[in-house]
């Protein structure tokens, strides 16, 4: 997960909101919204058209799973975590994909960002700067917390022990479920591509690489974890 810079309050929700304020309404319903797959449009921009969780690519609004998204309440609108008053902040909507939407109960492992979150409350990562600091991933395709652990089940096993940062990483990958079987071997084949390509190329290089990367409009997937691995090769080269 990385840092997502929010921009000013597009038109399509500051316009809606102005027109129901001036009837007198002071809560806003999102499910009243009619500009859904507008603000999607620029959500999907101001992410680089990545997802807010598990950075796969996105290129449309809802419809066909695959690059689809929806438009994600990092602070749930419902339920024991929910609060309403953030249904309409825009600071508070993100991007996701729906690539596991509309799969059955017996399929939940298989669920993973919104889909998997529902209504729970994680810690509001991708709003903190450090974000990408406090995440890593090993060559498995794993997402970690930044800590002593190698693997996920490690740091499962020894959550008693976890530093507060590290126990609230490890819970946000956890209601994600940003290490189900599909996320992990889709990042073990752009590792493997990724090392690949590094084994030919200078320091230099790599940090031109990383320059493209992050100044594009349409982020790489996996972006952090291809940088994480591309900062490590830099860093070996200075030793």
């Amino acid at each position: 997960m990385r840092y997502i810079q929010k921009k000013e309050v597009p038109n399509c929700i500051k316009n809606w909101i102005e027109q129901r304020t001036g009837i007198g309404q002071s809560v806003f319903a999102y499910n009243d919204f009619d500009k859904k797959a507008e603000l999607n449009a620029i959500l999907r921009a101001e992410q680089h058209n990545i997802c807010c969780y598990c950075q796969q690519k996105l290129t449309h609004y809802q419809e066909k799973e695959r690059g689809g998204s929806h438009n994600e309440h990092l602070i749930p609108q419902q339920g024991q975590f929910g609060d309403k008053k953030k249904a309409m902040a825009y600071s508070n909507i993100f991007a996701c994909c729906i690539d596991s939407q509309g799969l059955k109960r017996k399929e939940k492992d298989k669920r993973h960002c919104g889909e998997s979150k529902g209504d729970k409350s994680i810690r509001c990562f991708i709003q903190e700067e450090e974000c990408g600091e406090l995440f890593r991933y090993n060559l498995s395709g794993e997402i970690l917390p930044n800590g002593l652990h190698d693997s996920f089940a490690d740091y499962q096993e020894n959550r008693t022990n976890l530093s507060e940062n590290v126990l609230e990483a490890l819970m946000a990958i956890e209601i994600l479920n940003l290490n189900c079987k599909y996320l992990v071997e889709d990042r073990k084949k752009d590792i493997t591509s990724l090392i690949y390509v590094l084994n030919i190329k200078t320091e230099e290089e790599v940090v031109n690489i990383i320059r493209e990367f992050e100044s594009d409009t349409h982020y790489p997937r996996y972006i952090d974890m291809l940088i994480y691995y591309m900062r490590q090769k830099s860093a070996h080269q200075n030793r």
